[in-house]
């Protein structure tokens, strides 16, 4: 069961974790870290943390099923001296640190799919939403939101999305505590983090390569308008997918919601 003296006996980095703000209920973890972050002079390394969201949300303002006792919603402001064009390494990186700290705790072969999923045997276990508040020319914050399905079973998923999901419970048959998971993930999440501070960009996406699940794929990208079909052959220095078009010419999508086509 999460409670804040657990978790502050538990975890305590020298960045992430610096106040522990923890709710039985919140909208989103996202919402309250924002409006938190806006509020204070430096609020890098805060961790909002709920064990149920009453308007928990993805990408696009998806829905995010959000019961309690159950999963895991966190999310932690950040301050990069990255410009904000780059903020998209903060996504691949907390991809990284997340699907680490899974394979590490569960023993689960869970991957990344682009740019922001965790994928195990081709279902989605969490997600990470960032969220940015920024000038021209520099981030003033960021909301890095993290949502793993860690002990639901398959009939507390929706029918419209069960066959899509799963938890690291359904996959493992096993229980986790999920105060150990949050330790590992944010272990992670701060090593990453320093590694990314100190400019070594190309290391953070070596790690990503390794762990992900979709350079290789034929896939469908749905990005505003257009839909882009191809092979997902890599990703560049900012994080952004680079498709092998049909016509052999390759095209780089910044932000889209992409679908791994499964060989025929």
């Amino acid at each position: 069961m999460f409670t804040k003296e657990k978790i502050d006996a538990i975890f305590q980095g020298a960045i992430i974790g610096k106040e522990i703000i923890f709710l039985e209920t919140a909208t989103s973890t996202n919402d309250v870290a924002m409006e938190l972050a806006a509020q204070r002079e430096n609020p890098e390394g805060i961790v909002v943390i709920a064990d149920t969201q009453t308007k928990g949300r993805g990408r696009f303002g998806r829905t995010w099923i959000s019961p309690p006792g159950v999963n895991f919603y966190s999310t932690v402001i950040l301050r990069p001296s990255i410009p904000p064009h780059e903020a998209a390494l903060i996504t691949l990186m907390a991809a990284v640190a997340v699907v680490s700290a899974i394979r590490e705790f569960t023993g689960l072969k869970a991957g990344i799919k682009w740019p922001n999923d965790i994928l195990i045997n081709g279902k989605k276990t969490g997600g990470i939403l960032s969220e940015m508040k920024s000038a021209s020319d520099r981030i003033s914050y960021l909301a890095v939101g993290i949502g793993i399905n860690v002990n639901m079973s398959l009939n507390d998923f929706p029918d419209d999305i069960s066959a899509l999901s799963t938890s690291l419970k359904i996959e493992s048959g096993e229980i986790f505590d999920r105060v150990e998971l949050l330790e590992k993930i944010f272990a992670e999440l701060e090593r990453a983090y320093k590694i990314l501070l100190k400019g070594n960009k190309k290391a953070l996406i070596n790690d990503w390569i390794r762990l992900n699940c979709t350079l290789g794929s034929n896939v469908l990208v749905k990005n505003h308008d257009r839909i882009i079909s191809g092979i997902a052959e890599n990703i560049n220095d900012n994080g952004e997918l680079i498709i092998r078009l049909p016509s052999g010419e390759t095209e780089t999508v910044t932000a889209g919601d992409v679908t791994i086509l499964k060989d025929n």
